[in-house]
């Protein structure tokens, strides 16, 4: 049978661990056991499962329409999509296709009635857990935040973050070098000047022009 792979994770630190080509890698080798011809896979890295605006997702849907796998292969539900209600809208487009889903930890859909009620709750369960970890992880900025900590993880060019320690909470400081720096690209009177005066600082202060502009941006200059 032709089948389809997919494979999702939701945050940076799963992505940089190779979460997401572990998952492929064991669904590969789920389909070479069953002895299914895997034709196309489609990872999405760094995407929520609680949204269906994702390309990987898109074009699985849009690859199904066109008929170019007669199955899916996931690892869990969870994976496809946290709320249930998603699960559901998909599960049925693609059976509507004549697709079928396949979920490596999971038992067959098919006319199983308790295969779908498992794959129901267990949609209910990981929306749960989403929003418990999601109002953890607000209850904690929130105390941070009344503490007197530096709760935001972007840092406003010309300022430096200092991490928590023995001198208190994490907190800002400002970065003096930088300043003078912005204050001579500021003092050029024609913008071909700032423009050689900045490549200039760039590479004496040997600092990612990217970076440079994420700073700049961030504090609107």
């Amino acid at each position: 049978m032709r089948v389809a792979l997919y494979a999702r994770v939701s945050t940076e630190a799963q992505e940089a661990r190779g979460t997401i080509g572990s998952q492929l890698e064991l669904l590969r080798a789920r389909a070479a056991d069953a002895g299914h011809e895997v034709v196309v896979e489609f990872p999405d890295d760094v995407y929520s499962g609680a949204r269906l605006d994702r390309p990987g997702l898109d074009a699985l849907r849009d690859a199904a329409e066109a008929g170019l796998f007669e199955a899916v292969l996931c690892l869990t539900p969870d994976r496809l999509a946290r709320a249930y209600a998603y699960q559901f809208l998909v599960l049925e487009e693609l059976a509507r296709h004549g697709v079928r889903v396949l979920f490596s930890d999971a038992p067959p859909l098919d006319d199983d009635p308790q295969a779908r009620l498992l794959v129901q709750m267990q949609g209910v369960i990981a929306k749960y857990e989403r929003a418990k970890i999601a109002e953890r992880y607000r209850r904690g900025k929130l105390y941070r935040a009344r503490a007197g900590e530096t709760i935001f993880w972007k840092v406003p060019y010309g300022y430096r973050c200092v991490p928590r320690g023995a001198e208190g909470p994490a907190h800002h400081v400002v970065h003096a070098p930088a300043l003078s720096g912005m204050a001579q690209l500021a003092s050029g009177q024609e913008l071909g000047e700032r423009e050689a005066a900045m490549a200039t600082w760039w590479n004496q202060i040997v600092l990612p022009v990217g970076r440079v502009q994420n700073r700049v941006d961030a504090c609107a200059v």
